[in-house]
């Protein structure tokens, strides 16, 4: 079976692109406080003037984490409507992605009624033996 995509809800795209953007920015905004702590510690190491950098980078680095989720989120939500909204329009006019479905192919197991040892036959039919 053929079908064609010829039109995607922008919102229901960029709710997803939303959260995942989100995802993506926690990672990126912890590996940057990773990042800025390291600088932090070895700085705090040369002395001198640079002696109190590992409480500001610190700081930084926790503000970096929240900035990078809101961000990503934002920007990445924004950047997928525009696409999807691109998308609409192309594809009103040139047709949209066409792709194949093939049903998956099941084995049906059929087993036979096994019967409890009151309701079998005997002889002279469906009685009881008692």
């Amino acid at each position: 079976m053929t079908y064609e995509v010829k039109r995607i809800d922008v919102w229901s795209v960029v709710k997803i692109a939303f959260i995942l953007g989100g995802i993506f920015g926690l990672l990126a905004g912890i590996l940057y406080a990773m990042m800025l702590a390291m600088i932090g510690g070895f700085l705090s190491q040369l002395g001198g003037e640079f002696g109190a950098m590992p409480g500001l980078t610190g700081a930084v680095g926790i503000v970096t984490i929240f900035f990078m989720v809101l961000f990503y989120a934002v920007v990445g939500a924004v950047i997928t409507a525009i696409f999807t909204w691109m998308y609409n329009l192309l594809a009103k006019g040139m047709g949209g992605i066409r792709f194949n479905l093939e049903q998956e192919k099941t084995k049906v197991v059929i087993q036979p009624l096994q019967k409890t040892e009151a309701e079998s036959e005997g002889m002279l039919g469906n009685q009881k033996y008692e």
